[in-house]
């Protein structure tokens, strides 16, 4: 229960604010911070990650912020604005794509994925096996008979001599009306039954690619693209497109967090970190995660002194101290101390 506050008890409250607000100062901050630092450091090696937190506490607030939440309309404004700062940046222009990924990296991921023999040949059967690469293969095969057919062999040389193209002319001027789609019927059957061997011969072909040349190949064309600008995207993909991909790359989120796939394997993480770390006192799994002193205090640093002195100039840290403290001078129990003190 709150009473009224004394002279005396307003006196101490005064005295601890003005104690307060001297530790935040300038001249004293940097020792209050690495002092508080350093007491919690030294606190560190006695608790473990199991006694500071549980794993549903990590799940729950995990599900409340990145589930359950629904960030307002102003979220795709934002998206579009950072898009629009992030692709006209000069930044595009300066910067290679050598810059953004050295010959190592390149080589060491280019190894990593030829080396996937059983992946790569699986997605060689699944793509060769669909129905939009069959179509895609028939497709071709006959515009490329077709063309053959009609401009070589009946239009413009090379399977016969000058007579023979003239004969095939004038029998087609002379041909039934039909007799073309007819040949195009025919044509587009013999391709159907053929396919089946076409597609067996294009993924035997596929499936014993020498990966040495491959990765020659794919080095080759590295090395022509990685002194080009990062801005080479910008021939590709402008500004919208950016804007667009975030916002449906934003939407996929919002549907693929509820989903079960997602908080399955979330979960399971959390879990599969609380079975390694849970019983690891908090400066050790710091250690482990390369938390270091220095870090917390250059932290610190950066970003306490700006924001105490914005509070101080807005006149905000001396009420919001004695806000947090006055409950105190104000209580039964420290009238009960200055009475008998008296």
């Amino acid at each position: 229960m709150e009473h009224l506050i004394s002279p005396t008890a307003e006196a101490l409250l005064n005295a601890h604010v003005r104690y307060i607000l001297l530790q935040m100062n300038a001249e004293n901050l940097q020792t209050t911070l690495l002092t508080e630092i350093d007491l919690i450091l030294a606190n560190a090696p006695l608790i473990t990650l199991n006694e500071s937190v549980t794993p549903e506490m990590i799940k729950e607030t995990v599900h409340r912020y990145a589930v359950e939440l629904e960030l307002g309309g102003g979220v795709f404004d934002i998206i579009g604005d950072i898009a629009r700062t992030v692709y006209n940046h000069d930044i595009h222009e300066k910067t290679s794509l050598n810059d953004l990924m050295s010959d190592k990296q390149l080589t060491d991921m280019l190894d990593k994925v030829l080396e996937m023999k059983d992946f790569r040949e699986r997605i060689i059967r699944e793509i060769v096996a669909n129905p939009m690469y069959i179509s895609l293969a028939s497709d071709v095969l006959y515009h490329g008979i077709r063309g053959y057919l009609w401009q070589n062999a009946l239009g413009g040389g090379g399977l016969g001599t000058k007579s023979l193209i003239k004969f095939s002319q004038t029998m087609l001027s002379k041909a039934p009306v039909g007799f073309e789609e007819l040949i195009e019927f025919n044509l587009r059957r013999y391709i159907q039954k053929s396919i089946s061997a076409v597609l067996v011969e294009s993924e035997r072909f596929l499936l014993q690619i020498d990966v040495k040349k491959l990765r020659d190949t794919l080095l080759d064309i590295w090395h022509e693209l990685k002194t080009q600008k990062a801005s080479l995207g910008h021939q590709f993909v402008t500004s919208l497109d950016v804007e667009e991909i975030l916002v449906m790359s934003y939407e996929f989120w919002r549907e693929f967090r509820q989903s079960e796939y997602f908080n399955v394997l979330f979960n399971s993480g959390v879990d599969a970190f609380f079975n390694r770390y849970g019983d690891t006192t908090l400066d050790v799994l710091l250690e482990e995660v390369g938390i270091t002193r220095a870090m917390l205090v250059a932290d610190a640093l950066r970003f306490a002194p700006p924001i105490l002195t914005m509070m101080k100039d807005k006149n905000l840290l001396e009420p919001m101290i004695r806000q947090h403290l006055v409950g105190f001078y104000r209580s039964e129990e420290i009238g009960h101390v200055l009475a008998n003190a008296d």
